[in-house]
Parts: structure tokens; sequence; C-alpha cells
């Protein structure tokens, strides 16, 4: 059933409902082309969504880079290493190392604003190694470095192939400073297949069912929406191939059955994420702190939830907003504090944080300019001060968030 005023409603803003006892919670949809939305099915729950990420450490090349911090450290290290039976010198430690690429969004127009014009991908190379370094073909001032690491990506992308005309920025952990920059990153963009899911207590819609009476090789592509109690989208999955590898009637009776699809979303929250989800499931908050208990994982899925519905909140009124700091204890906790302080419970802050370290927006204007009075602002600095200091002799967190505010326009005073 949907709900509808004038036209087509778009699919991140319909209603979903169900006539059944049982909550609805996910729906597998999809826009027709003009706009109509179209339902697979209705679905109770889900097996699936909540992951551990996969331990899986990939080579990967960084080709035409010019290394700094740590990164430059462990560079010439491994020149003074003696090469192994495999062509490599070391191992040499790095830690996490973050990635920007940036391009061109195609067709836009080149004079538009900087976050109108360019698209970013966010990844993160985790417990990376340095296997050896060799001067890069590109250019002899130039390396290319050999790295072994977890390889996971802040968003889903199905994209196999680097993106065309793009910059590539070298970040340390958290606020760990500039790595360098290369040209590109050899066996990065591929095809990393997703692990399977299962969707439970599904209502099919009419083309599912014949689907499910005559399979087809290949699935068609989805948007898995998470639905809070009221019916609400309050998480766009991604899309996924709706490809069913089996079928049977479901755990939880009826006429209803469940689905187990090859694979899943590319990106999906962890374990220690699910308490969040059922917090927001009954609705965005409406009470100051409800993400303090969280641990830090729970309150980056909070972030995360909060961003989806960026610009529902409630603003205070008045030029004059307060950040509550005594429970800054971790980076997660200052973006879930401050998007409370700027938008209300629940609400987000829209910054691009990497503009500390040289991406080319140079942070996100607030839509009216105001004052952030920063209550307890100690917490915050004794807390992230140890974790965040840049090895190379950078500044801490606390003093490069403040550098931030005040080059986009934000007043702040510290108390």
């Amino acid at each position: 059933m949907l709900i509808e005023e004038s036209g087509w409603t778009p699919i991140e803003e319909t209603v979903w409902t169900w006539e059944r006892p049982l909550p609805l919670k996910y729906v597998p949809a999809t826009e027709e082309w003009d706009g109509e939305p179209f339902v697979w099915a209705r679905c109770a729950d889900a097996d699936g969504v909540f992951v551990d990420p996969a331990s899986r450490r990939e080579r990967l090349t960084l080709v035409g880079c010019a290394p700094a911090g740590q990164l430059l450290t462990a560079v010439e290290r491994a020149r003074h290493l003696p090469v192994g039976p495999d062509g490599h010198a070391g191992p040499v430690g790095i830690g996490d190392i973050g990635l920007v690429v940036e391009f061109p969004v195609p067709g836009a127009d080149p004079e538009a604003a900087s976050h109108h014009a360019l698209r970013a991908h966010h990844w993160e190379l985790c417990a990376a190694v340095l296997l050896g370094c060799r001067p890069s073909d590109l250019d002899a001032s130039l390396v290319d470095v050999v790295v072994e690491a977890e390889v996971h990506h802040d968003g889903p992308t199905r994209q196999s192939t680097d993106p065309a005309d793009a910059s590539w920025l070298l970040l340390g952990p958290v606020a760990g400073g500039h790595l360098g920059e290369c040209r590109r990153v050899e066996g990065l963009y591929a095809d990393r297949p997703a692990p399977p899911m299962r969707l439970i207590g599904c209502e099919p819609g009419e083309l599912l069912l014949r689907r499910l009476v005559r399979p087809r090789g290949d699935g068609d592509r989805v948007r898995l929406l998470a639905v809070d109690r009221s019916g609400r989208v309050m998480r766009d999955l991604g899309n996924i191939p709706l490809e069913i590898t089996a079928s049977r009637p479901s755990v939880l009776g009826g006429a209803l059955v469940d689905l187990w699809l090859r694979e899943g979303p590319t990106v999906r929250p962890v374990p220690a994420a699910r308490p969040v989800w059922d917090v927001w499931f009954e609705g965005p908050p409406t009470e100051p702190g409800s993400w303090v208990p969280f641990p830090p994982e729970g309150r980056a899925e909070w972030v995360a939830f909060a961003a989806a519905r960026q610009g529902a909140g409630r603003p205070p009124a008045g030029p004059v907003r307060h950040l509550d700091g005594r429970h800054i204890t971790d980076v997660p906790a200052l973006e879930c504090a401050l998007g409370e302080a700027v938008e209300g419970p629940g609400g987000h802050y829209l910054q691009c944080w990497d503009a500390l370290y040289g991406c080319s927006c140079g942070g996100e204007r607030p839509r009216e300019p105001f004052t952030l009075v920063w209550h307890d602002a100690e917490v915050a600095r004794r807390a992230l001060a140890p974790a965040s200091m840049d090895p190379a002799g950078g500044t801490p967190y606390m003093d490069d968030v403040l550098r931030l505010l005040a080059q986009v326009g934000i007043t702040v005073e510290l108390r």
C-alpha cells in the first residue's frame, strides 16, 4: 500500500505498510522510469544484515606515490632492508591508512560548487604493512609502494575500474595526518562479492512470485530499504541483486516465505550496532544524549542514521548552539554531540572532515552562521589527544576540529 497525495511519492519518502500482525522491517523495492515505486516484497526480518567485517587481506600497489609522515618513514625503513626471495623487503608495519579517491561527477558543470562537481569514495586499508617499494615508471621522483591490508569501503560501490581523472589522497588513522598522494592504487577497484543473506517472513509481490515459479539465472537489482515501526524508511542498505538461491515456507508461518539471496548489501553494520537499530526502529530519537550509552561502533552507526535523515532535525532557535561535551570520549561521540547541538536530538552535522587533510571541498559552511558554545571541552581534549596525535608532528585532533570549524565560519567558545 502506497500513501500518495499528488503524483508518485519518492521511494525514500514512501510510508510502507502491510496488513499483518508482524512488524514490517525490510522492503526490496525499485523505481519505475516515471518514478513510481515498485515493491518486490515486504519482509518481517532479515538474517545477515549485521556482520563482522571479513578478515581478508589483499595486496595492493600504491602507484606513483609521494609518501609523507609515517608512510614515508616506512618507505625509508624498507629501503634499508634486504630483499627476500619474493622480491620484496619487509614487512614494515604502517598501521591504518585512509584513502580518499576524489573524481569529477560525469556531466557536472566544472564551474559548479566543488561538492556538486566532485564525488569521493572513502576506503580504509586496515593494519597495513609495507612489503616493498621501487622507483615508479611514471616519475623517477615517485615510488610504487606494495602494501598488504584489510580493505574496507565506506559506502556501497560496485565500480570495478579506477574512476577517471581522480586524485588519490592518503590519510593517517583518525586524525593521523597527511600520508601523501599517489596516482592510483592497483587492485583497489576489483569485484568483491558481498556475503549472502536471508530475507525472513516475506510477502512476495506478483512479479517476484512469478520469478519463484520460473527462476532466472540473474537477479534484478533492488534497493533494500529498512523501515521503522511507522513504515518510514530509516536506512537504505543500497542496491543488491535479487538473485534467489532458495525459498522455503517461512519460519514465521502463515503464507510467508523465507528467501536466500546469493549476495546481500556491500556494506553492513557490525553486530555491536544492532541495539542502535532497535532504538531507531521506534522512530527518530527525541531525547538529547540518547547515543551516550553505546560503544564507539554503536555511536558511529548512530551518525549513519542521523546522516540518512539529514535536514530532518529540529535545530535549536537562535544564533547560539550549545554542545554538551561531557561524553565526548571518542570521535563518533564528537560527531553525535555536534549533530545534536546543530540539529537537535538525532540530528546530523554535515561536514567533510577530510578537508583538514587536503580534500578540495574546503569544508561545508552551515546554512546560517552561528556560535557554538562547547561545554566541558577539556573532556574531548584529554580523551582524543592520545589516539589522534600525528606521529609526524601534527596537531591534536581537537585542535584540528576547532581549526575546521573556524574555517567554515563557526565561532566556538570553549567552556
